[in-house]
């Protein structure tokens, strides 16, 4: 079931399911709305690094769908890899989002899916003590007390 974000998001949207592949730098992109001129060069930027195995420092402002433009182009550029049976070692192309805070992953579990990606994407979300502590009254405790005593 999709999210309300989606359901938001996707008014006056044509539908997602009806969408066609968008072709970024031969790669096809399952993008779930019409994407933004700013959407398909954030995407080919994202995609060029992957291709290039180079780090990309990418920006652009609040609101104009970095993260689902990241989520896409990168899983979409995994999944092609999985095709052609593309990798350097043998080992599968493992794909890392890491974020500042617990509720900046949230969100972009919630963008996941919105997108045709979502059954397809193994996730593993990875918190600090202070977010899965479950001791009554470790879970009290802040920052390093907290590791000390934990640890």
């Amino acid at each position: 079931m999709r999210s309300a974000s989606c359901k938001a998001a996707a008014i006056g949207s044509s539908s997602s399911s009806l969408r066609q592949p968008v072709d970024i730098e031969g790669v096809p992109v399952l993008f779930p709305f019409e994407a933004y001129p700013s959407q398909i060069k954030y995407m080919q930027c994202v995609i060029r690094a992957l291709d290039g195995r180079k780090n990309a420092l990418l920006e652009s402002p609040t609101g104009t769908g970095k993260t689902l433009s990241l989520l896409c182009s990168a899983l979409a550029w995994q999944k092609k890899q999985k095709e052609e049976g593309c990798s350097n070692d043998g080992s599968s192309n493992v794909i890392v989002y890491a974020s500042r805070t617990h509720s900046q992953l949230s969100q972009v579990l919630r963008e996941l899916h919105c997108t045709a990606y979502d059954k397809d994407t193994r996730v593993a979300l990875l918190g600090s003590r202070e977010q899965l502590c479950v001791h009554p009254k470790l879970s009290k405790l802040k920052g390093g007390i907290l590791a000390h005593q934990c640890g």
